[in-house]
């Protein structure tokens, strides 16, 4: 095991971040690698946040059609134009529900407002996963930290947050939820005829669905080391 650290490399003050391990063991036969970042497992979350990021993306896009009351092409050119980002959109969504003629129903209002805020939310988390330096996971600790050398602690030290497999897992869960409340809106806002016990029964049907989504996903026991492929 050949190790690589960064204080030998005048990057003392980044240590944590840089250090590498390559194993050179088997360098014969080609099994080359290197050891960065938290664990595998951790690895493989924090991918599945960032695609359940991106599936919001059409369900918003299908919102800011719908509200704007333009066509898909003309909506692109607005984005495109204005370079409105996820802050810009979900902004304008919020104010155009509020703003719609004839007036969108006040429970599908509030919840729509509500998930908005939801994404907002855990996008701020995504951008730390996504975007921060992560240190190595201790060995056998399914727990690292994520650095922000961009933003400064008072005593001039770089911002770090501790994140674990079971709270990527939280943020996952969560993107996965919003992206279907979401979706969901996106559908019954371009169908104001839906009477309203209907709704009722759509927005008990996705509580429901949600509470089972979170129990089964974030209670199953982490499989062991002789379980994993």
């Amino acid at each position: 095991m050949l190790c690589l650290q960064a204080q030998g490399l005048g990057l003392r003050q980044f240590r944590r971040v840089y250090d590498l391990e390559v194993d050179v063991s088997n360098g014969a036969s080609g099994e080359w690698g290197y050891r960065a970042g938290p664990s595998d497992e951790m690895k493989q979350e924090i991918g599945q946040v960032v695609i359940n990021h991106a599936l919001c993306d059409p369900p918003l896009l299908d919102l800011f059609v719908t509200l704007s009351g333009v066509s898909a092409a003309t909506a692109y050119i607005l984005i495109q134009s204005l370079n409105l980002k996820a802050g810009g959109m979900t902004k304008a969504i919020l104010d155009m529900a509020k703003a719609k003629q004839p007036p969108i129903n006040s429970e599908l209002n509030a919840r729509l407002s509500k998930a908005i805020g939801e994404y907002r939310k855990l996008s701020l988390l995504r951008n730390e996963v996504a975007h921060w330096q992560w240190t190595p996971s201790p060995e056998g600790v399914q727990a690292a930290q994520a650095t922000n050398i961009m933003r400064r602690n008072s005593d001039d030290s770089a911002f770090a947050k501790e994140f674990s497999l079971h709270s990527l897992k939280q943020l996952s869960v969560g993107l996965i939820t919003t992206f279907s409340a979401l979706s969901l809106f996106a559908g019954l806002i371009q169908h104001p005829d839906i009477p309203e016990q209907a709704l009722v029964k759509v927005f008990a049907n996705l509580d429901a669905i949600s509470i089972k989504v979170n129990e089964a996903l974030l209670s199953l026991p982490e499989p062991s080391a002789e379980e994993l492929p």
